[in-house]
């Protein structure tokens, strides 16, 4: 047969493809030579389209880990060396606040995530990842506006409420786009640069609201923190509008045709033939083009053991204890007689950035669940040892010194156990474990889920702590014990396979 271009797949595809995938009509005999077409198109591409797959790709998770996931870091790290500067400015207006106020301030953002969580559930099914993260800088732009004009605390509140939308969008798409549209020998690396943004983002703000690097955390300059996030909005909006659209997305939306001409811009063509044939595998299998519905998932029996997967994770990401040390770092640091704690907790966001790099290197060869396994016992290991160095050095009074430092050391186990597993993994597991409709349901159901346990956290560690001292670290040990022992039996390996192959080993768990 006659050699076809890669331009002639859009005109042949749709028709022949859609029948070849079992999307169509179709004649005895149609398939194998519609199918034949469509790859002899695709392998007469020239070789030197490898730079603009690459390239498209990289553009991509640059628009999204930057523009979207780096919100949600930024938003989280963004308060914290600022707790006595905004309230000490407000105070110059007449508005003075107290701490019951400043802890509505902090924590209306998890609020606003499970608004955007839960909230993002149509426009992903309508609009697809793509425009409805971009739709959600309307909510960036909001929020810079109420925090750098706002002079009363309830405006303050808003514009963390609205920053907080954004990053519930960005937790429900910014991983599952970036995992969809890579091809599955870097699936993983791909997905971790949700991660890579949100830490990129906490470290970011740490840097410029601590005092000791006179950038913005100053009372003349704090303001201008909450414009960061705009400049960031306004580059996803200039490159994301010309990436391409989630093939996940596609398939669902307008079929077999539009879902190759777009994997042939990210994919070679023999990965382009088999991520088609894995994702009309997987709309088939549903019975109809359309997505699930949280009721039909949740009666779905073939699917049960991945729905209890994916919330167990998305809820043990917040019970783990990461967001006490996110949120709180400093009072604990304090608490452990550091000089600077200001400046610990920004070195610690920077150990929490390296390592996540780490992470997206080895993440390929080492497995998910492996990693995740390693998060576990990490942490565990981790608030036991601050237990027990605390208990040594405040009841026992031996070795004080060398007790703080061994707090410290421990708190940045915790970070690097978290950073190099479950801090990545989380992010697009969901999308490796669930099947083409069923994505969005699941992550509609997991995502406001996670932000409830991240207010619960965000709400009551601090209470806690102040009650139980040390032992509120007990209760992180028993947890994360709990995760890990959940991650060993009920979690399989999802390293380089396919969703057809990871439903196979759930049998096994």
């Amino acid at each position: 047969s006659p050699r076809v271009g890669r331009g002639e797949v859009h005109r042949l595809y749709p028709v022949a493809g859609a029948r070849a995938m079992g999307c169509g009509p179709s004649r005895s005999g149609d398939s194998s030579e519609a199918l034949l077409v469509a790859k002899e198109a695709l392998l007469s591409e020239p070789p030197q389209t490898d730079f603009l797959r690459n390239l498209r790709l990289v553009a991509t998770v640059l628009a999204v880990s930057l523009g979207s996931s780096l919100q949600f870091g930024f938003a989280t790290g963004s308060l914290n060396n600022l707790e006595q500067i905004i309230p000490d400015a407000l105070a110059t207006y007449g508005n003075p606040i107290d701490i019951a106020q400043w802890a509505l301030i902090n924590s209306s953002f998890s609020v606003g995530g499970l608004l955007g969580s839960s909230g993002s559930f149509i426009p992903l099914a309508r609009c697809g990842r793509r425009k409805t993260l971009l739709m959600a800088n309307i909510f960036v732009f909001l929020s810079s506006f109420l925090m750098y004009y706002g002079t009363v605390w309830w405006v303050l509140l808003l514009g963390r409420v609205s920053i907080g939308v954004v990053a519930g969008v960005a937790q429900m798409a910014a991983g599952s786009y970036m995992t969809e549209i890579a091809p599955i020998g870097i699936r993983g690396s791909v997905g971790v640069c949700s991660q890579v943004g949100i830490v990129i983002g906490i470290t970011l703000a740490n840097f410029l609201t601590a005092p000791s690097f006179h950038a913005l955390g100053s009372a003349r300059h704090w303001r201008f923190v909450f414009l960061v996030p705009s400049a960031f909005a306004l580059f996803q909006l200039v490159v994301l509008p010309f990436c391409p659209q989630s093939p996940s997305f596609l398939i669902q939306k307008y079929g077999a045709g539009r879902t190759l001409s777009t994997l042939v811009l990210l994919h070679k063509p023999s990965s382009a033939i088999e991520v088609l044939t894995e994702l009309q595998a997987q709309v088939n299998t549903a019975g109809s083009g359309s997505a699930y519905t949280i009721p039909q998932l949740i009666g779905d029996v073939k699917l049960r053991k991945q729905l209890l997967v994916g919330v167990v994770i998305k809820v043990g990401v917040q019970f783990s204890g990461i967001d006490a040390i996110f949120y709180y770092s400093t009072l604990m640091f304090r608490h452990a007689h550091v000089a600077n704690p200001q400046m610990a907790t920004t070195l610690l966001s920077l150990v929490n950035l390296l390592m996540t790099f780490l992470a997206m290197l080895i993440m390929e060869s080492a497995g998910r669940r492996r990693l995740m396994m390693t998060t576990w016992v990490g942490m565990c290991a981790g608030f036991s040892a601050i237990f027990i160095s605390s208990y040594i050095s405040e009841d026992l009074g031996v070795a004080q010194g060398a007790m703080a430092n061994l707090e410290v050391c421990a708190m940045v186990l915790i970070i690097v156990a978290f950073a190099v597993g479950v801090g990545n993994v989380e992010g697009f597991l969901i999308s490796e474990i669930m099947p083409v409709y069923a994505k969005d349901t699941l992550a509609a159901i997991g995502q406001p889920l996670n932000w409830i346990a991240n207010l619960i956290v965000a709400t009551l560690f601090p209470i806690l702590f102040q009650t139980l001292g040390r032992y509120a670290y007990l209760i992180f040990v028993c947890l994360t014990a709990f995760f890990g022992g959940f991650t060993y039996f009920k979690v399989p390996e999802t390293k380089g396979k396919t969703i057809a192959q990871v439903t196979s080993d759930f049998d096994n768990y």
